[in-house]
């Protein structure tokens, strides 16, 4: 094995006909790839009688109509202008509108009401054998708050 100095320091390489040769077969691979590719992409018609041969659509004896699986109904189409309801129709659906709309507002206020105003969180969390037992008067135990800070020489 050759010694070739690069910029970053000594490196071995092969030698030169060794890379020449992987460089080639790489190459000829390649091609090969190609090739298998452009025929793989080519379809050619099938030959007629052979069990490849799906007669593709072709009108014959033995092919099949396409059915749908599902029959859709037509596309209803919308009322002209001439077909549409009577003006006591249009009142009367216009009522209905109104009642609907007020009865839709109604219910939109009371969801919007809270159920429950918002408590304090260990209130609601801690259960009543778990709470300590109210003090009428601060005791002598309880600490009064400093008056001035404390000196220190902690820097921050």
């Amino acid at each position: 094995m050759a010694y070739a100095w690069i910029e970053n320091g000594p490196v071995s390489l092969p030698p030169r006909k060794v890379a020449y040769w992987a460089g080639a077969v790489v190459g000829v691979l390649a091609l090969i790839g190609i090739a298998i590719g452009f025929r793989a992409a080519w379809r050619e018609a099938p030959v007629p009688g052979s069990g490849a041969d799906t007669n593709l659509g072709l009108p014959g004896d033995d092919t099949l109509t396409a059915r749908p699986i599902v029959v859709l109904p037509p596309p209803v189409v919308a009322p002209t202008p001439d077909q549409a309801p009577a003006k006591a129709d249009d009142a009367a659906a216009a009522d209905k509108a109104a009642a609907i709309a007020k009865q839709t507002a109604a219910a939109q206020a009371v969801q919007a009401k809270p159920s429950k105003p918002p408590g304090n969180i260990d209130d609601i969390l801690t259960s009543a054998s778990e709470k300590p037992p109210a003090r009428a008067r601060p005791g002598p135990a309880d600490e009064a708050p400093p008056s001035a800070p404390v000196k220190s020489d902690v820097p921050f």
